[in-house]
């Protein structure tokens, strides 16, 4: 869940009435929920109330916090071109607005350059990253793990890229923050699969067969930690780790990883 910081920022008082702004603590939990119930539709539906109710009472990091949330929501339920909407309606707004150098607005950016990494605009998605990188680090503590998050993203869009040492250095920033964050197995997991896709790109499957399995090892003890909160974003994450594994031949991980999320 987002945290207030992401979408809350200094604001004069009589800029806006505190009454009209979206109650966004709550509104995100109940989202919460509803994907937790696995009621989609309803967690959609959701979303685009409030984002009206957003832009009625001129709530403009609202307006922008939810448009983030709905290009998420619809990217990973593979509503693209939906997705691509709401992206590019949160960039005009983020100018618009004036919220380009805030952590709302990098977020905002953010999440639209993930958007444009899923449809394989990958220069596109890069200088987003770029742009938020810019705004996260000079706002954020160097342990936050939202800076962990955009780092893993932005590796990913780079390898694409081919830029693989680049990518490298933006991995390694991202395990620091994760694994040393209180939630962070999870994240710590992506990113070790990610870098054995890049060294499998970078060095070919033979070359690269140690390192790799080096990598799905240490992503698969995480994914299997028993501490870690059964959710819905844990059978999220275990269900697109699962390819990895059976690409790699891997298949009695793939199995046990699908038992967890009952795909067995």
């Amino acid at each position: 869940m987002l945290k207030r910081e992401d979408y809350e920022e200094p604001r004069c008082v009589l800029c806006m009435n505190e009454k009209s702004r979206v109650p966004m603590d709550r509104v995100l939990e109940k989202f919460d929920s509803y994907l937790e119930s696995k009621e989609i539709g309803r967690a959609k539906s959701h979303l685009l109330y409030w984002l009206e109710e957003a832009k009625v009472n001129r709530d403009e990091a609202g307006e922008i916090v939810l448009l983030g949330e709905l290009m998420g929501f619809c990217r990973k339920n593979s509503e693209i071109n939906e997705a691509i909407a709401f992206a590019e309606s949160a960039l005009s707004k983020v100018d618009k607005y004036g919220y380009s150098d805030t952590v709302t607005g990098a977020t905002a950016v953010l999440n639209a350059g993930t958007v444009y990494r899923a449809v394989g605009e990958c220069q596109k998605s890069a200088a987003l990253y770029e742009r938020a990188e810019k705004i996260y680090e000079k706002e954020l503590a160097s342990e936050d793990d939202r800076l962990g998050g955009l780092y893993n993203n932005y590796a990913s869009t780079l390898t694409e890229l081919g830029e693989f040492d680049k990518a490298l250095e933006k991995y390694n920033k991202a395990l620091k923050i994760m694994s040393a964050a209180p939630n962070g197995k999870l994240e710590a997991a992506i990113t070790y699969l990610n870098m054995a896709d890049l060294y499998v790109k970078k060095l070919g499957v033979i070359e690269s067969e140690t390192i790799t399995d080096e990598l799905l090892e240490k992503a698969y003890t995480l994914l299997t930690d028993d501490s870690i909160e059964k959710n819905a974003y844990y059978e999220f994450v275990l269900d697109k780790c699962i390819p990895a594994y059976d690409q790699f031949g891997q298949f009695l991980r793939s199995n046990e990883l699908k038992r967890r999320i009952n795909r067995l």
